[in-house]
Parts: C-alpha cells; sequence; structure tokens
C-alpha cells in the first residue's frame, strides 16, 4: 500500500471505493482480548520498539501476504468486506489480486492505480499522485521512516496475543486522522492494520501468511494490455 495516502458525501458505488483501498493499505489496528490491559511502554522503550520497526523495514524488499478488508461506513447497515492477497516489490510496485465478493486485480505503479477486470476485458487507470487516504504508496519505505510521517501516539504490548500495537497520527492534513498498526512482536510483521478518517469512516485489515523478501512473479505487477482490453482514464 494514497492517504494514497485523504477526505461527508453521498454514497459510492463499489468500484469507486476499491479504487481508494490499495493505497490505504499499509497501516494496521490494534485489537486486544476483552479484559486485557495492555502495556504502555514509557518514552524510553517506545522510542527502542519504533527503532526497530523502522531498521527492519529498511531490510524488506519484497512483501506477499493473505488480507481480510472491512470498511464501516457511517449512516451504512451494511459493511464492505473484502478478501485477495496483498503484494510488494520494491521499488515501490504494490498489487491486490481480490478474490471475494469479485475476481479482480489492481496495481499501483508510482502515482497511478489500475483496476483490472479480465471478464469484462476492462481497464480503469485513476491517478492517485495527491491521494494519500492514510499511508505514502511505497510501505515499506513509509514504515522504514514511520517519525518522518507520523507522530506516535502509543506503544502498548499485547502478550498474550504477541502484538505490539501502535498509534500515530499523520503530521500532515490527509483523509487519516488517526492509524492503528499491529505487528507480531518476534518477527515486526504486520498482523492488522485500522485507518479512521475525518469522515467517520473505518478501514481495517487483517493480514495472515505474511512473508518477506520471497520471489514474486513481476506479472503480477504488468500493467501490459492485449488490444482487445478497454482503458479508460478516470483523470
Amino acid at each position: 500500500m494514497k492517504k494514497k495516502l485523504s477526505f461527508p458525501r453521498r454514497r459510492e458505488s463499489i468500484t469507486a471505493k476499491l479504487t481508494k483501498l490499495p493505497v490505504l493499505f499499509l497501516i494496521l489496528p490494534v485489537l486486544f482480548l476483552i479484559g486485557f490491559i495492555p502495556k504502555s511502554y514509557g518514552k524510553e522503550g517506545n522510542n527502542n520498539i519504533i527503532g526497530k520497526i523502522e531498521a527492519k523495514y529498511k531490510t524488506v524488499h519484497s512483501i506477499s501476504a493473505y488480507f481480510v478488508q472491512k470498511e464501516i461506513i457511517p449512516g451504512y447497515s451494511q459493511n464492505m468486506s473484502f478478501k485477495g492477497n496483498f503484494y510488494y516489490k520494491e521499488p515501490g510496485n504494490m498489487a491486490w489480486v481480490y478474490t471475494y465478493p469479485m475476481h479482480k486485480r489492481q496495481v499501483l505503479k508510482g502515482n497511478e492505480l489500475y483496476i483490472i477486470d479480465s471478464d469484462i476485458k476492462k481497464v480503469t487507470v485513476i491517478n492517485v499522485g495527491k491521494e494519500r487516504g492514510g499511508f505514502p504508496p511505497n510501505i515499506v519505505a513509509v514504515i522504514g521512516s514511520l517519525t518522518k510521517y507520523f507522530s506516535v501516539e502509543s506503544v502498548k504490548k499485547d502478550a498474550v496475543k504477541g502484538i505490539v500495537g501502535v498509534g500515530l497520527k499523520p503530521l500532515s492534513l490527509q483523509r487519516a486522522k488517526e492509524i492503528y498498526i499491529d505487528f507480531a512482536i518476534n518477527s515486526l510483521k504486520i498482523t492488522s492494520l485500522k485507518i479512521l478518517t475525518y469522515q467517520g469512516q473505518t478501514i481495517i485489515f487483517h493480514y495472515a501468511g505474511v512473508r518477506f523478501n520471497r520471489h514474486i512473479n513481476s506479472h503480477i505487477f504488468s500493467v501490459n494490455f492485449p488490444a482487445s482490453y478497454k482503458i479508460i482514464k478516470e483523470n
């Protein structure tokens, strides 16, 4: 995973919403067991944990993971839910291969998001250069330099669940009001992400099977399409 890294208006179509989802990727939530009181580190401990996270992600060259995504919209009884696989490969290529409730592929290259529907041979291209949505496009670079983009509001350890939860606030105005990321204590792999927007939306990602620095086939990020595909540029 722009706000990309964004923004109360009428309900948008699923396609319109999906165009924003990828840009929202890498920032995750803090979930605690009912009745569990998390341990907060002192300032020195916070700096140590954040330093370890930043150092870890500076060595990450690729990421693959299964994700479950939910978007909670104020005023609507039905929430939007999605499942699929996420891929990152330096220098900044990202792709979301959705498997539920639809089969689509989204690829972020530079400032352009490609939404690919191979069933109807249609590609929608959206310029997201100024749409940050909660997290810059190059997720590894951002997590490798968290304090450059965010103020760290909290660092909490849940030894029972084996996670460290980090609460963040963007240093510059964007769609995201608050961001919460959970990292596995030992591996520092992202396990979940929660974004709260100024419009009252809550966007949550849960990750499983996260793998660092494994080979990822470059075809996943391909934006070369057959002549039979209809290409639509929305902006």
